[in-house]
Formats: structure tokens, sequence, C-alpha cells
């Protein structure tokens, strides 16, 4: 009897739980509706602040995960390179510790952000030319702390 009736009760609870959720589902597919289509090509929604003068004043593990992003992105001259700078700066500014816990900085850096004095700069959002020019500077850097 005791098995049944937590079974029931847990059968109620995800009954409970998914008409819930109805209302919510619906309204979020309504509101898809009136989104603007973005078509393959449009960089009319890119950014034009050049973000590459920030480089200098970001915490260095922060560039590390800049140079990350840039490398993933294939954003740097020569892949090669700029990945065994890569690792070489990792190691140097511990910005990939072995623990399980990671870093905030590099994080921000490796999703293609630069924040500093409370404002945030996406990289992504750049136009082509200033993320490569911003992945520059981030190489640059890293390169001259070796």
């Amino acid at each position: 009897m005791k098995l049944f009736a937590v079974r029931a009760l847990s059968a109620l609870a995800l009954t409970t739980s998914v008409l819930a959720s109805m209302p919510a589902l619906a309204h979020a597919e309504d509101q898809t509706l009136n989104m603007p289509v973005i078509r393959g090509g449009d960089t009319s929604l890119l950014s034009t602040v050049d973000p590459s003068g920030y480089v200098a004043s970001i915490d260095p593990k922060e560039n590390a995960g800049l140079l990350n992003y840039c490398v993933q992105n294939e954003y740097v001259p020569d892949y090669d390179d700029a990945f065994r700078t890569l690792q070489e700066y990792n190691k140097k500014t511990n910005a990939v510790s072995d623990g399980s816990d990671g870093n905030m900085f590099y994080a921000i850096g490796s999703a293609g952000q630069i924040r500093l004095n409370d404002h945030t700069y996406t990289v992504a959002m750049a136009t082509l030319p200033l993320r490569q020019k911003t992945c520059k500077a981030v190489l640059d850097r890293a390169k001259a702390a070796l």
C-alpha cells in the first residue's frame, strides 16, 4: 500500500508540474512569433565598439580566457602558434587550475567577454575586423608576458 501511495503521489506531482507549465510554454511560443528574423550574414546588429584597447587593463587570467576564446574561434593569424602560447600562458598565470574549482576571470574571457569598470564588452558582438584586432592584442599581451 505504501509503495502504491508513493507512486500515486509522484505521478500526481509530475502531472501537476506539467499542467502548471503549460500556460508558460504557450506564452513563450507566442513571444517567439514577434522576434525579428535574422538572416545569415546580417551584420546590422554587430557593435562597432573596439574592445582591443581594454585588453591591457584586464586581469591576466581573463586575458588567458580571451586567448582561449580567440584560439577556439580561430580569430588568430597562426592557430598553432597561438595554441602553444595559450598553453604556456595558462601555466604561467595558473588560469586553469588542476582542482575542480574554475577561475571566474578565465570563464569570462573564454565566453568572449571583457569586464572592466562595471562594463561588459562582448567580443563576439563586435564586427569581424574588431574581433581579430582584439584577439591580436590578447595574443600580443600573452606573448609579452612569457
